[in-house]
């Protein structure tokens, strides 16, 4: 700096482009203004991120900003943009319907011209936008993230963006009653609410990784045909409308006048009553196809203990990792994988400190009068912070069912920070 060499505008332009990738884009426009090598670099970065009007003075001049920096980037016939995100995560902009509208407008422009588009809209107050207003139709588009934006349609076509092949929903409404892509492959949703009247019907051909984590107030999704799917995460909460206010895992008495709102919609919907055969099976169904499976619960796993009753085979599970879920209705859910996964290779429950439900529930499930079905088990971990009677419960039953105590891994973790776990092998019972 003392030699006054401007070292900085002599590196090759992707390399600038790298460094201005971490910028807002009003940041990115104003290196116009650096040096005369500065002065078009702005036109040529592949990334796009809008921060919301705070600094800018007013709205107006924000909104005035974006819309001309997408006409000049989004509105010609170049190459597409890697990127394009709108983060206006509680800066105050979406809570005027003016602002709402705008937003909408710059979300359909920039659509069709970028590979990966990012919403993120959270505030406390109705989501700014409904996706379905409009067909989503891009040639381009390969990654969708959206954080408070509300779905409201019948069905959620993405079929318009043929190259889409990971979604992301967080904080979202998504009440819509099905959803449909035929290139999709990764989906994650978390924190969204869903209808309390209906389910989300899912049947994605190609989708590779599912997860559903803590699901909020609304009926959990109905997993149709998901035939290559790899690897699942479910986690459904004490929020979800499937639970029975009777707290039974088998569901009132469907003739019963009184029977509980969560129970007599399980298997079927407000217009056409309920309805039982094996495929509603909600959630289990559609990870029957699986090679990885992470499937946990917490507060109330009925929905999933509720899916035992037509418990169908694993015919890919190779690796499964259940939480102490499984335990609940006398292991009914352990039992149930252990014969129906013919080819599981590696078993784990964690198992945390405190139970995180009620164990006493009924179960629906009826074991088979046969050992494991799988001869392909070559190790069972179990991972726990107290060796307690769980875990005796759980040696037992694995025991009764085939599996030799050798082939069984207990791992403590150590409630000092810093001193690791323990790892032993079980040799017998007291």
């Amino acid at each position: 700096m003392a030699s006054g060499e401007d070292r900085i505008s002599a590196l090759p332009e992707d390399i600038l482009h790298q460094v201005l990738r971490l910028l807002p884009a009003h940041e990115v426009v104003r290196t116009c203004l650096l040096a005369r090598r500065w002065r078009g670099v702005w036109r040529s970065v592949p990334t796009l991120c809008f921060t919301g009007a705070k600094g800018w003075g007013s709205a107006d001049r924000f909104a005035q900003f974006v819309d001309h920096l997408l006409h000049l980037r989004c509105g010609g016939d170049g190459p597409p943009l890697d990127s394009c995100d709108f983060d206006f995560d509680h800066d105050g902009f979406m809570l005027w319907p003016a602002n709402k509208r705008r937003a909408s407008i710059w979300l359909w422009k920039a659509l069709p011209r970028v590979r990966a588009l990012g919403l993120c809209i959270v505030e406390e107050l109705e989501t700014w936008t409904r996706l379905s207003d409009k067909h989503l139709f891009s040639q381009h588009l390969t990654r969708l993230e959206l954080a408070g934006v509300s779905v409201s349609d019948s069905v959620v076509d993405f079929s318009g963006c043929p190259a889409l092949v990971q979604l992301s929903m967080d904080y979202c409404d998504v009440f819509v009653r099905q959803l449909v892509s035929p290139s999709l492959k990764h989906l994650r949703v978390t924190r969204c609410y869903t209808s309390r009247n209906y389910r989300i019907l899912i049947s994605l051909p190609n989708l590779v990784s599912l997860e559903f984590i803590q699901w909020g107030e609304g009926r959990a999704p109905l997993l149709g045909s998901l035939p290559q799917l790899a690897r699942a995460d479910i986690f459904l909460n004490g929020d979800c409308a499937d639970q029975c206010s009777e707290g039974r895992f088998d569901g009132c008495d469907a003739d019963d006048s009184d029977i509980c709102y969560g129970c007599y919609y399980y298997y079927g919907d407000p217009i056409h009553g309920p309805h039982y055969d094996c495929n509603n099976c909600i959630v289990l169904k559609g990870l029957s196809e699986a090679t990885d499976l992470e499937l946990t619960a917490y507060h109330d796993p009925t929905v999933l203990n509720r899916d035992l009753k037509w418990c169908p085979t694993f015919t890919k599970l190779k690796t499964l990792l259940l939480n102490d879920w499984c335990l609940a209705a006398d292991h009914n859910a352990l039992i149930c994988f252990l014969q129906h996964a013919p080819i599981l290779e590696k078993l784990t429950i964690q198992l945390p400190e405190k139970p995180s439900y009620v164990t006493g529930a009924e179960g629906i499930y009826k074991p088979l009068g046969q050992s494991v079905a799988s001869n392909c088990l070559e190790i069972v971990e179990i991972k726990c912070a107290n060796v307690d009677s769980r875990v005796h419960k759980i040696l037992k039953i694995l025991t009764m069912y085939g599996i030799h105590l050798e082939q069984i891994s207990v791992q403590q973790t150590c409630k000092i920070p810093g001193s690791g776990c323990f790892n032993f092998v079980c040799t017998g019972f007291c």
